[in-house]
């Protein structure tokens, strides 16, 4: 009897052990989730992205506060580098009430400062300044001397600079960040200051290149001198080579603007951060036309028009959640200020649809002619020894290089870029042409290629090729 107790006791505990070991082990796998969530939004952004709804949805469940904050948090990042402000005041406002929920004064703080960047881009300075001064305000309430809560109060200080950059106001802008690289003395270890200030510094070229090209470039490379070995902090680098292309630009040295410029745009198309991405467009197209390449000039024009027409439906769409937002705080009053807003709707669509028209039929009339002008372009970035000829390949054909590598890992650089060249039928002896080598030479590496990716001999190397 006694033997049948001892028996169903272990029973119980055992059991008890399983049901209340699983939620804790459940509990850690989705905490190394959320790590390495983390890591993939520094490295690449859009696949992180894709990862968050359904770690917002398991945090819940879990009752895990401060990982639904931390991933709340982490959407509106992805919307504001994306410069979709349509999403990202609503996603604010939902860290907002969850950090109220929970009293969490950093994603309080936080959640003021996304909504501010919000009625900055719709021009509306006043209303973003009293968010980020809520956002400063709830921060300097915090004693504990946490490097969070100073990390925050740096970062109110950067969208401060932000504000009055937006409003034309470059030298306000410039104290805003001084005043932060001062606050840099509170930092003990050297390695962390050294990635403060070289942030800080970055963002001070930023602003400086609006009015002063000279001090930006000094900035420009002083950040990138002082870059911590091992950081990624991938949103600097695009602005420090921004920068040095627009120094470079000016002073006519145009192959390494052109060269500095493609440097930001190769780090943007990898982590896919791309605020402020149209001024380097606009900077090669309009360095290709003073240089009298038309071709270039005019795939850079029609980047600038594809991504303002993205803007301009992102901004009608949070002017409407802007308007939706101001009525609930004003409480029905319909006056001078809704009619204001019903016309700036009104244009906003107008010229939105305008644009939209224009591209339509533009892609209409030029259907059948699309994929020549492309490989007329591609041709001609190649026959002028364009460093640009990769990355406007890539661009037109993003998973080319992928699909090689997913066949044969081991694939070199320079294996993938004859691949291209067989993907826009150049012949034998133009590939020697165009790269400076023997036709042989050629040839020895169509072998190669074939080698390496199991081409048969029976099959046509042009059409495996065409078909990747």
């Amino acid at each position: 009897m006694m033997r049948n107790v001892r028996l169903a006791f272990l029973f119980i505990l055992f059991f008890h052990s399983l049901i209340f070991s699983q939620p804790k082990k459940n509990r850690e796998e989705f905490k190394s989730k959320v790590k390495a969530n983390s890591k993939l939004f520094i490295s690449d952004i859009n696949k992180a992205y894709v990862e968050l709804n359904g770690l917002i949805r398991t945090s819940r469940i879990l009752k895990d506060s401060l990982s639904e904050m931390q991933l709340l948090e982490k959407k509106c990042r992805y919307f504001y580098n994306k410069n979709l402000v349509d999403s990202l005041i609503i996603s604010s406002e939902q860290l907002q009430k969850v950090s109220d929920r929970y009293r969490n004064v950093y994603y309080e703080a936080m959640a003021n400062v996304y909504i501010a960047e919000t009625y900055s881009v719709n021009k509306l300075y006043d209303k973003a300044i009293v968010h980020l001064n809520n956002a400063y305000s709830i921060l300097q309430k915090d004693h504990s001397d946490s490097k969070k809560i100073f990390y925050a109060k740096a970062n109110v200080l950067s969208i401060f600079a932000n504000v009055y950059l937006d409003k034309g106001e470059p030298r306000n802008a410039v104290k805003k960040i001084l005043q932060e690289i001062k606050s840099g003395h509170e930092i003990k270890n050297k390695n962390e200051y050294d990635e403060f200030q070289y942030l800080n510094y970055s963002n001070l070229s930023s602003i400086y290149s609006e009015y002063n090209l000279d001090s930006a470039f000094y900035f420009a490379n002083k950040s990138i001198d002082i870059k911590p070995a091992g950081i990624s902090e991938e949103k600097s680098m695009i602005g420090n080579f921004t920068v040095i292309g627009k120094y470079y630009r000016k002073r006519k040295e145009y192959g390494k603007s052109i060269e500095n410029f493609h440097k930001a745009l190769k780090i943007s198309q990898r982590t896919g951060i791309e605020l402020n991405i149209n001024d380097t467009y606009k900077s090669l197209q309009e360095i290709y036309l003073e240089t009298g390449r038309k071709d270039s000039a005019d795939f850079y024009e029609n980047k600038i028009k594809q991504n303002d027409l993205h803007m301009l439906q992102s901004k009608y769409n949070s002017l409407q959640e802007v308007m939706n937002k101001d009525e609930e705080e004003q409480n029905k009053k319909l006056t001078l200020n809704f009619f204001i807003w019903a016309v700036s709707i009104m244009i906003v669509l107008a010229v939105s649809i305008f644009f939209y028209l224009k591209l339509r039929k533009k892609k209409v009339v030029e259907k059948n002619q699309n994929l020549h002008d492309l490989y007329h372009h591609l041709i001609a970035l190649l026959q002028n020894n364009d460093p640009g000829f990769m990355f406007a390949f890539e661009n037109a054909f993003p998973e080319f290089s992928d699909k090689l590598l997913k066949i044969n890992p081991e694939l070199q650089q320079s294996e993938i870029e004859f691949c291209a060249l067989l993907k826009l039928k150049l012949s034998t002896k133009e590939i020697a042409k165009y790269t400076f080598i023997e036709t042989r030479t050629v040839q020895n590496k169509k072998y190669r290629i074939r080698k390496k990716l199991e081409i048969p001999q029976s099959v046509d190397i042009y059409n495996w090729i065409d078909n990747i």
